[in-house]
């Protein structure tokens, strides 16, 4: 039996990865920004919570203040704040243009406090359009509001924008900045061919009526993590979502520098994946089951050597062939195990080229002599994240 099943799992998750490189990920790969500027740009809140990040906001604040766009406010939630954060903000209001601040003096029973505090600056907000961000963020450019508003320019009630890591030297800062290439690959194309199912809240546009429309974070108040993921999954459809690629409106982050912090910080972003719709989840474990299997059972498909198996005479590659390498009498490499060869480094080949070309349209988010290694890295860390992720309570996981 097991010659049987063996090839049938790794040729079939060979086969969807395919499906995914060629027809998903290219849709990204494909995306052409909108450029045209209509006559009237919608009013915009840029909302940020913010638990004692004095010395964030000091240097987000005039960066934000100081965008070109004619219409919008920023809204600063001082979620409890000990360092001083409430004293800024107060004695400061004045001295930017568009900065207003909610001080948050105590937390409500039964919310969680980013999701609180994200609920009480859109309650804040008077603009048609929310601009979300993290006070540790950065714009790359002051253009950052008016390409974002600009992929909304055709309606679109959700934009979906890229946040990647500042680059720092050592292994786990080159596989953080990976793993946020991959989601940011999903999510971003898989918005861009009609299933979006997440976004990432420090980049993230949509427009504040359809906030109310979905209820907020009620379904989800409990958990810590979700005010981005959760919220995109409940109001993003096919015809209301956009994207953005245009490195204008790059917000980027500071990494973990820790394998401890960012352990604790992907444990609390993947616990939510189960509150997704059914339609995503059955989508994305395709992605991630097909990528594990496909690494995990190419080795028992190489020595599966069916009995059923024959190669047709035009597939074979011949003795000849094999003379000049010394392989003309190895006859224990057989034509199974070179199909099996074959097949495996044709997927890595055409997902190594894929994820360059997704990487190029993402600024090099990586170096892309780096893939190979970085997608092996990759492979497991879905599976341990992967198992303890399935064995977790996402209302028991930690922030800090």
């Amino acid at each position: 039996m097991w010659e049987y099943v063996i090839p049938a799992i790794f040729g079939v998750a060979i086969l969807v990865q395919c499906i995914y490189l060629l027809f998903v990920f290219t849709a990204l790969i494909r995306h052409k920004n909108k450029e045209e500027e209509p006559e009237n740009f919608p009013g915009v809140s840029v909302v940020i919570a913010a638990w004692n990040e004095l010395y964030n906001l000091q240097e987000l604040l005039p960066m934000l203040d100081s965008q070109d766009y004619l219409d919008f406010e920023i809204i600063v939630v001082d979620d409890r704040s000990s360092d001083g954060t409430y004293d800024y903000l107060r004695t400061n209001e004045g001295n930017f243009k568009n900065v207003q601040f909610v001080h948050v003096k105590a937390l409500p029973e039964h919310f969680t406090a980013k999701k609180y505090a994200v609920t009480m600056g859109i309650k804040k907000a008077t603009k048609e359009l929310v601009l979300l961000t993290d006070a540790d963020c950065r714009p790359n450019s002051d253009q950052w509001i008016r390409k974002m508003a600009l992929q909304n320019s055709d309606g679109a009630d959700v934009v979906l924008g890229f946040s990647p890591y500042y680059k720092y030297p050592g292994v786990l800062n080159a596989f953080i900045r990976y793993e946020t290439l991959q989601t940011a690959i999903q999510y971003l194309s898989f918005a861009k061919s009609g299933f979006p199912f997440m976004g990432v809240g420090r980049n993230l546009m949509y427009k504040r009526e359809n906030f109310w429309k979905v209820n907020g974070f009620t379904t989800h108040l409990g958990l810590l993590s979700g005010d981005d993921d959760l919220l995109v999954n409940a109001m993003a459809n096919r015809q209301n979502t956009g994207i953005s690629t245009d490195p204008d409106t790059y917000m980027y982050s500071e990494p973990k520098l820790t394998y401890k912090d960012w352990v604790t910080q992907k444990r609390r972003h993947l616990s939510v994946g189960k509150r997704y719709k059914f339609r995503d989840k059955l989508t994305i474990g395709l992605l991630w089951f097909s990528f594990i299997f496909s690494w995990l059972f190419v080795v028992p498909a190489f020595f599966a050597g069916p009995e059923w198996f024959i190669l047709p005479e035009w597939l074979k590659v011949t003795n000849e062939w094999l003379e000049p390498y010394g392989f003309e009498q190895y006859t224990p490499y057989s034509n199974w195990m070179r199909v099996i060869t074959g097949v495996f480094l044709g997927w890595q080949f055409l997902r190594w080229l894929i994820l360059y070309l997704c990487n190029k349209k993402l600024s090099f988010t990586v170096n892309s002599w780096k893939l190979p290694y970085l997608d092996f890295l990759y492979l497991w860390y879905l599976l341990i994240f992967g198992i303890v992720t399935v064995f977790s309570n996402p209302k028991k996981i930690k922030w800090r």
